[in-house]
């Protein structure tokens, strides 16, 4: 049996709704792909055996074939529809095949994360290559410990720095995620959504998730029969999928359906 090396990353979707912009009757969006790594102890790393990524687009799309070379490969476009598409990633041993990834754009909600495992056969992976999968861990040695004082100190100081850029590019990635949208509210803010008395989509949206079936059932005619030409409602039949955007709703409606989950979930 082969002996297999796994690598978890995650492809993270952040998206919103272009005020003042439609296209054949649905809101124009902002969407912005990134990937990252996640180590062992869940915390995001960076994806150093990557060379690049191609993300494969609609075929609307001018250009469907995107390819962005630097990490964390972040891909920012706008449209009104959702779409199934291909993450291609080329990895720095060219002997490796792609790994290629399918992900579902959809505007069910403003961020969402999505795991992935790739696979690679030991047995086919270059010294070199490994060694960009695992990363040797830092460690004093005997010869290090009879380094100086100060030598110690710049060796403590290279790694501070070493974790600082690390950090600094996940930051960067996380603030990439909302820079492009004033109007959308964190998870932190819950306060004062309800100072001002208004709904937290967010907190709305995990309220969905704990409804049994029948209670979506309930959920998906509240909002059908009061759907207005602004809200953003796709129901696919064949898929049993339907689709909301809260963010384009009104706040009687959002109101509603929050005081119907709560009663549902109390009951």
């Amino acid at each position: 049996m082969p002996q297999l090396i796994h690598k978890a990353i995650k492809v993270i979707t952040d998206q919103n709704i272009v005020k003042g912009q439609k296209q054949h009757g649905y809101p124009m969006r902002k969407w912005k792909m990134s990937l990252m790594g996640v180590n062992a102890n869940g915390e995001e790393e960076t994806l150093p055996y990557v060379d690049y990524v191609e993300y494969v687009l609609h075929v609307t799309f001018d250009q469907p074939i995107r390819k962005v070379t630097t990490y964390p490969f972040t891909l920012q476009e706008k449209g009104w529809g959702e779409f199934d598409m291909k993450i291609r990633l080329y990895f720095k041993d060219k002997s490796i095949p792609p790994a290629v990834l399918d992900h579902d754009l959809n505007f069910q909600s403003t961020h969402y994360e999505i795991p992935h495992n790739l696979t690679f056969n030991k047995a086919d992976v270059k010294a070199s290559f490994m060694k960009l999968l695992n990363p040797p861990a830092e460690n004093i040695s005997d010869k290090d410990s009879q380094y100086s004082n100060e030598s110690s100190h710049d060796g403590a100081a290279n790694k501070r720095r070493r974790e600082a850029l690390l950090k600094e590019n996940a930051k960067r990635a996380r603030e990439d995620r909302s820079s492009d949208d004033d109007s959308q509210d964190s998870s932190a803010d819950v306060s004062e959504d309800e100072l001002n008395g208004k709904v937290n989509i967010h907190v709305l949206a995990k309220k969905f998730q704990k409804l049994d079936a029948e209670d979506l059932m309930e959920l998906v005619k509240l909002v059908k029969a009061n759907q207005t030409a602004d809200m953003y409602v796709k129901e696919d039949g064949e898929a049993g999928e339907f689709h909301i955007d809260l963010q384009t709703l009104g706040d009687d409606l959002l109101n509603t359906l929050w005081h119907f989950c709560t009663a549902r979930l109390e009951a």
